[in-house]
């Protein structure tokens, strides 16, 4: 205890020493700003990546959104003048601390560079791909969108290859998933460390509104199974509701079915539920979110393996909850906490971090992560710088 609360009053120091410096206002996030014309916190909430409802409406659109960005328009084709492109240069420093049995402590330093292009493709078709350039490098995300108006709301079809999860096709939440980066807080999520771990390949189809979407696709998160898969039925909803001063957003994710045929005699298998929950509003002039979720996944058995729940006999389940505060322009602070149960054996989770901006596009964040499982305890603070280009 005395360790967190000297790690807490070091995030007051920070924070207190960041609000001295004079910010400066940037112009957006450099890839779909220069196509939208829209500052970073137009599409999010906070700060990057949390999603606010116009970004939710630009994604559902398939990215295709233009301001005042030139296009070359001829029959069948329309397109950005510029390719829209994103560098990202993102250095951190960790310190690592393991108590109990083993003990031991690491200080690394690592700098990833990743390379974003995304936008519009055509009148209703869009791309989202990453490239990183790091010790996993190749491409580490691709979304592949298509809209199509249909009455009040709009169908999307997707396809993904992506370390983002299961309804990457149409993530609209912030809960968990691509939008639950701010502060690592998406690290606390049950959801994350059962749907992300794995590069997830899928094709799904959405309707959506906004105030709703209902997602409807195939999925393959199973590294096991090699090149003879099957895609497994997956089931996405997502809730926004006017609370006031407030959004409440609400979601719920099933995934059932067969990754593999049978070999030998054990069958692959992804089988999990899952329910998330967030609220984002204003008190005055202070932001704040609130996160939490749920999920279980069916334990193992000799006959069945479940990629959620490898171990023969442990189902799995977990929960967590987090929130967020911006009580000045250019300052957000971070607390939760989480469960992951695997059969009798628990990980407890708690972070709290802090995050300043240097600009939009320039972010600062200083984070710390205890781990606890039985009587071994980790402990992680993280200095992390992100620059876009």
């Amino acid at each position: 205890m005395k360790k967190i609360l000297l790690s807490a009053a070091a995030f007051v120091v920070v924070a207190v020493s960041a609000v001295s410096i004079a910010p400066t206002t940037s112009e957006a996030i450099p890839a779909f700003a220069r196509q939208t014309g829209a500052a970073c916190l137009s599409c999010h909430f906070q700060s990057f990546p949390t999603l606010a409802a116009f970004g939710r409406a630009f994604k559902e659109g398939a990215f295709t959104d233009v301001g005042e960005e030139a296009l070359v328009e001829d029959d069948s084709l329309s397109i950005p003048s510029t390719l829209n492109i994103t560098l990202m240069v993102r250095p951190q420093f960790a310190t690592v601390k393991t108590t109990g049995t083993p003990t031991a402590k690491s200080i690394t330093a690592t700098a990833d560079q990743v390379m974003m292009v995304a936008g519009r493709i055509g009148t209703n078709t869009g791309a989202f791909v990453e490239l990183g350039f790091n010790a996993q490098g190749g491409f580490n995300n691709v979304q592949l969108l298509h809209s199509i108006d249909a009455g009040d709301g709009k169908v999307i079809l997707s396809f993904y290859n992506t370390g983002f999860g299961e309804d990457a096709g149409l993530q609209l939440m912030s809960v968990w998933g691509q939008h639950s980066g701010m502060l690592g807080g998406g690290g606390l999520s049950i959801n994350a460390a059962m749907g992300m771990p794995n590069q997830t390949v899928g094709v799904s189809a959405s309707y959506a509104t906004d105030t709703f979407a209902v997602t409807l696709g195939g999925i393959n998160n199973d590294v096991t199974v090699g090149t003879n898969w099957k895609l497994a039925p997956m089931v996405r909803a997502q809730g926004f509701f006017d609370m006031g001063g407030a959004e409440l957003g609400l979601g719920a994710i099933v995934v059932s079915g067969t990754t593999s045929p049978t070999v030998g005699t054990v069958k692959s298998v992804a089988k999990r539920f899952g329910i998330d929950a967030q609220v984002q509003g204003e008190m005055g002039d202070t932001q704040y979110g609130i996160y939490a979720d749920y999920a279980s996944a069916k334990a193992s058995s000799a006959t069945e393996r479940n990629v959620y729940a490898p171990t023969i006999g442990a189902k799995r389940t977990g929960y967590s909850i987090r929130a967020t505060v911006k009580p000045v322009h250019n300052m957000v602070f971070m607390a939760g906490i989480g469960e992951d149960k695997v059969g009798a054996a628990k990980t407890k989770l708690f972070s709290i971090g802090a995050e300043y901006e240097l600009y939009q596009n320039a972010l600062i964040n200083l984070t710390y992560l205890q781990n606890k499982t039985g009587a071994i305890k980790t402990n992680t603070t993280t200095l992390d710088f992100e620059f876009l280009m």
